[in-house]
């Protein structure tokens, strides 16, 4: 957000700076690994490295996350199917 009010503003910003006011930007919590890596044993960054990494970066985590439920929707899917089965063969039509 600040970086786009200064852009509307007509403010020049050199790249490296945009690149430190993006990624100081971003939560700790979430993005420190991927803050850390990016920066790792690099001497400079560039504006459109940082954010097409940062795309990818998002586009893992939705993937993930899609992979993730659906697989929780399978599983739970085969834990009702399984324990309908037992009941069957547990109690046989017929049977008293």
């Amino acid at each position: 957000m600040f970086l786009t009010d200064l852009t509307n503003l007509d403010v020049e910003i050199e790249d490296e700076d945009k690149v430190l006011i993006l990624l100081s930007s971003l939560p700790d919590e979430a993005y420190e690994t991927f803050v850390l890596t990016l920066i790792n044993k690099r001497i400079s960054l560039s504006y459109n490295e940082v954010t097409a990494a940062l795309v990818n970066l998002e586009l893992r985590r939705k993937d993930k996350e899609c992979y993730t439920s659906d697989t929780s929707a399978e599983v739970l899917t085969a834990k009702v199917v399984q324990t309908e089965e037992e009941k069957i063969n547990k109690n046989p039509i017929g049977s008293p």
